[in-house]
């Protein structure tokens, strides 16, 4: 193992322990927030393999989480009216609800931005600088070891 390696594995698991109770509230784990957040944001319906793409997981990951959702009646699935081999994917009034809720609290009330801002942020330091330096270093090292997912969270004001 690799120091760095050891830090960055220790980081994303305290950031889940913080992140499950900020979506816990709305019924939700992080991956389900993260599915429903790229539904919503493809004005609620998004062929699920673009689903795949953008999350950057695999078909069979895709189709357990959306398993999961209809179960829970926060999407639908249907054959795509353009290419029947494709699968449509809706958020129903109950997920765009839930979701719209979540997003919301979490990130337009800036409870995430609170959480992020406090870690990153240096004592006078200014938070700007070191959130876009820290996610610079995120980008690298994503594209070094080829991490294809495309989703954007925005987290300053020209996203």
């Amino acid at each position: 193992m690799h120091a760095i390696f050891f830090g960055m594995k220790r980081a994303y698991q305290r950031s889940l322990a913080i992140a499950r109770p900020l979506v816990a509230r709305f019924g939700l784990t992080s991956a389900r927030f993260d599915m429903l957040y790229v539904i919503e944001d493809h004005q609620g319906r998004v062929l699920q393999s673009h689903l795949r793409r953008i999350l950057g997981v695999t078909a069979p990951t895709v189709s357990k989480m959306l398993r999961s959702l209809e179960l829970l009646g926060l999407i639908t699935r249907r054959p795509c009216p353009l290419d029947r081999r494709q699968r449509l994917v809706e958020l129903t009034r109950e997920g765009l609800k839930r979701i719209r809720r979540a997003i919301g609290e979490n990130i337009t009330l800036g409870a995430v931005d609170f959480a992020v801002e406090c870690a990153l942020s240096a004592v006078g330091g200014d938070a700007f600088v070191e959130i876009d330096t820290f996610e610079s270093m995120l980008r690298r090292v994503r594209k070094a070891y080829h991490d294809g997912a495309t989703l954007h969270y925005p987290w300053h004001p020209d996203d």
